[in-house]
């Protein structure tokens, strides 16, 4: 009797263990876009965004997104940026957009990297880098983004910067394959048990 429960203990252990190990990742992709207010009067020569705001809203849209993401947030959604932001220090940034009324959802930008270059005779900067996705339900995500500023008069409809990010993939490093094979050891181990 003592082993039979000592077996169905160990059991429950393993798909405890095997429950709390699942992640819930955000998946998808999101994009934003809105004005952002440089230091200088060029993206040539800027170094910091000093504030942000839609074209129409007090704060930048989400234009699109896609995933599990897409059942987070909504096109036309307002998002809040950090600001000051300088972009030529890659340094950590917590919260470094949070969505409007929505407390939870931000992402963390952990680095950060830019160029500059010209398109058509028109100066821009992009950024790209790295961060955390946060969203109640859901596990802290690891994804990637990339910020382009353009000048003023380059862009249409009065948007100078578009904002998109991604989910990064990430090797699973087989630690559900380990646990999968714990549980059928367990499970044959209990079977045996029984037969006996």
């Amino acid at each position: 009797m003592k082993n039979k429960i000592m077996t169905i203990v160990g059991a429950a252990a393993l798909l405890a263990l095997a429950q709390t190990t699942q992640a819930l990742p955000i998946t998808g992709a999101i994009g934003f876009a809105g004005n952002a207010n440089l230091n200088t009067g060029t993206a040539s020569t800027a170094t910091t965004v000093v504030s942000w705001s839609g074209s129409t809203t007090a704060n930048p849209v989400v234009q699109s997104d896609s995933g599990i993401i897409s059942s987070l947030i909504s096109p036309g959604t307002q998002i809040v940026f950090a600001a000051p932001w300088n972009f030529t220090v890659s340094s950590a940034i917590i919260p470094f957009w949070n969505v409007l009324g929505t407390p939870g959802i931000n992402f963390q930008l952990s680095s950060s990297s830019f160029t500059r270059g010209t398109l058509g005779g028109n100066p821009y900067v992009a950024i790209s880098g790295t961060g955390l996705l946060n969203a109640p339900g859901y596990d802290a995500t690891t994804w990637n983004f990339s910020v382009t500023f353009q000048d003023p008069a380059s862009v249409p409809a009065n948007q100078t910067f578009t904002f998109s990010a991604s989910q990064q993939s990430v090797p699973d490093g087989g630690t559900t394959v380990m646990l999968l094979g714990a549980a059928l050891s367990g499970m044959a181990l209990i079977k045996r048990k029984f037969m006996a």
